[in-house]
């Protein structure tokens, strides 16, 4: 949420999932309605169950970003939020300019020297680990846990 001090809130918002959202393909009308999160995040959106979006206009905001941690249970929220917006409103993710945008980080990072590489999964690691000679001697190697785990200047 730092980030927002940078960009302002004037057109931007931020709002912090507590845990996963609900599966909502799986769930009643009862427990959609009555789930805290995903009426949070309709009420922030201006969005409605019954309504069927052609455009972004009515909406409070033009689009939404994913920020979660690029492990599994990251990835797992991540389809759980896509899965939610196609199960109610697909024609919003057919947006020519993209309603739903991931922001994608590392999560993994090799240094030596003043050379760097990024991975966004551990396969493309596992990869360039063979290529190096099946060993990181000489590297250094950072594993990112999660957003929080980015120093503020690896952030910038």
């Amino acid at each position: 949420m730092a980030g927002l001090e940078v960009v302002g809130r004037d057109y931007y918002g931020v709002f912090p999932l507590k845990g996963k959202l609900l599966n909502v393909r799986e769930a009643s009308n009862k427990q959609i309605s009555e789930n805290q999160e995903i009426q949070n995040v309709m009420k922030i959106m201006g969005l409605q169950i019954s309504r069927q979006y052609d455009d972004l206009k009515s909406l409070r905001y033009g689009s939404i970003m994913i920020m979660s941690d690029q492990d599994t249970d990251g990835s797992h929220i991540k389809g759980l939020i896509i899965n939610f917006l196609h199960h109610f409103w697909p024609a919003l993710l057919r947006q020519h300019n993209g309603f739903v945008k991931c922001f994608i980080t590392p999560i993994i990072k090799s240094t030596r020297g003043s050379t760097s590489n990024s991975f966004y999964c551990v396969q493309d690691f596992l990869s360039w680990v063979q290529e190096v000679g099946g060993s990181t001697k000489g590297w250094k190697v950072k594993y990112y846990k999660g957003l929080g785990t980015s120093t503020d200047k690896e952030a910038q």
